[in-house]
């Protein structure tokens, strides 16, 4: 049976990362596939009187993020069409019900030892190589070729892996417009300038340079 028709066991799983609304899983026989379970409303902790507030009133207000995040993902692999391998996003693959809730199939990005890709902050943290630079700055001019709308680009929502074709970075979280009116999907100017100020802000915590005309980051 397909897995997108059938309920995923993990009782015995533990998460393998946790956020205020999805802990994400390894796929029970599926190495190369993740699960993000949606967090229980009632257990979620959040620092925000309105984000409980909405939680409460608007049940699925929940599924909100989610849903533009398969959005985006959907529509920039459509635009890529056969050079899809090459999209900066993790792939969102469907959602299925687990024995701990509702979850969305996500690609699981490979280390390029093998394991689980390491975030960028733990890339950098170790010395930013060459190899890295390339494929972080390579990540960025895809983020504004294909005028992706991110609203959390930051250096723990990046990973730096592989699909097999080469070291690469990979945004795993954060995309997808959630404005009413969504301005920065109708705009690039917009939407390029929101990245510029996302991309800096990682430069200055990584101790790198940003060049916002280049739209590159060196050494400094």
């Amino acid at each position: 049976m397909l897995f997108t028709a059938k309920t995923i066991d993990l009782s015995e799983n533990q998460p393998i990362a946790n956020g205020t609304v999805r802990s994400v899983y390894d796929f029970p026989g599926q190495p190369d596939l993740l699960i993000k379970v949606f967090t229980r409303s009632e257990d979620r902790v959040s620092h925000r009187f309105g984000k409980r507030l909405a939680w409460k009133l608007f049940p699925e207000a929940q599924y909100r993020s989610t849903l533009k995040e398969l959005e985006c993902e959907l529509r920039v692999s459509l635009k890529l069409g056969t050079k899809i391998e090459h999209s900066p996003l993790s792939r969102m693959l469907g959602v299925v019900q687990t024995s701990r809730g509702a979850g969305v199939v996500v690609e699981r990005i490979a280390g390029l030892d093998g394991g689980l890709a390491p975030k960028l902050y733990e890339v950098y943290r170790n010395g930013l190589d060459e190899p890295a630079l390339d494929a972080l700055n390579v990540f960025v001019g895809q983020m504004f070729d294909h005028h992706i709308v991110a609203r959390d680009v930051k250096s723990s929502n990046i990973v730096y892996g592989t699909r097999g074709a080469g070291p690469a970075c990979f945004l795993i979280d954060g995309y997808g417009e959630r404005n009413l009116i969504p301005l920065r999907s109708l705009s690039r100017r917009l939407n390029d300038r929101s990245l510029n100020k996302q991309f800096a802000l990682i430069a200055e915590k990584a101790g790198l340079t940003w060049n916002a005309e280049q739209r590159a980051f060196s050494i400094t």
